[in-house]
């Protein structure tokens, strides 16, 4: 077995700012208690162009996704709480497994807190049609050099459009806007089924094993 190099990843735990530290304190433990020892791994681009430059596959179908008349934007959920329910509830399956009860009882959103730092907050980030329906959303817990897609989910009559590849193409764009000095991690990388790992692997996601610091 080939031995993967360790990626230190920093949370930032000591912030000025307490607000910031109540916030990463609590995703360090999380994280650092060992199952998330070999995640879905990639850095954030500081220019998006070398990131559709390097990925063929994922530009591409991003790009059709807008010629479709879709539009990726950073959002505030409180604002699409009927359609974050609609996504959730389009389909009863995913993956080949049911959808968990957090997804498919109803669910009201509330605002964000607005931390007073870049390098520690959470960000909402969503795919719309043409007619400003939301159909994808991604949510981002940034902490340091982390940037942890938290849920991220389509809605399933859109998902044949290639929405998926435009949000996280949105996502990376904005990211590297706000600090590029960072990466992305999408839970573990066994995670899914065949069809998630292989849009991972698309969009440059790589196993990666981890060393989280405070």
């Amino acid at each position: 077995m080939v031995q993967l190099a360790t990626t230190g990843i920093a949370l930032e735990i000591a912030c000025a700012w307490d607000m910031c530290n109540q916030f990463s304190r609590p995703l360090y433990e999380q994280m650092s208690f060992g199952k998330y020892d070999l995640v879905s791994l990639m850095p954030i681009p500081a220019d998006v162009n070398d990131w559709r430059s390097e990925h063929r596959t994922a530009r591409k179908r991003a790009d059709r996704c807008e010629r479709r008349g879709y539009w990726f934007a950073q959002i505030a959920r409180h604002e699409h709480t009927h359609d974050l329910n609609e996504i959730n509830q389009s389909a009863t399956h995913r993956q080949g497994r049911p959808m968990s009860p957090g997804y498919t009882e109803h669910q009201q959103f509330t605002p964000l807190p607005v931390y007073p730092c870049s390098r520690h907050a959470i960000r909402d980030y969503g795919v719309l049609s043409s007619d400003d329906q939301l159909v994808a959303y991604l949510f981002l817990y940034r902490a340091g050099d982390l940037a942890l897609v938290s849920q991220i989910l389509g809605h399933a009559d859109h998902l044949p459009n290639e929405i998926m590849w435009l949000l996280w193409q949105g996502m990376l764009w904005r990211e590297g806007c706000h600090d590029s000095d960072g990466v992305v991690v999408y839970n573990r990388h066994d995670s899914g089924g065949i069809g998630l790992r292989w849009w991972k692997e698309h969009v440059g996601l790589r196993e990666t094993a981890v060393e989280w610091l405070p």
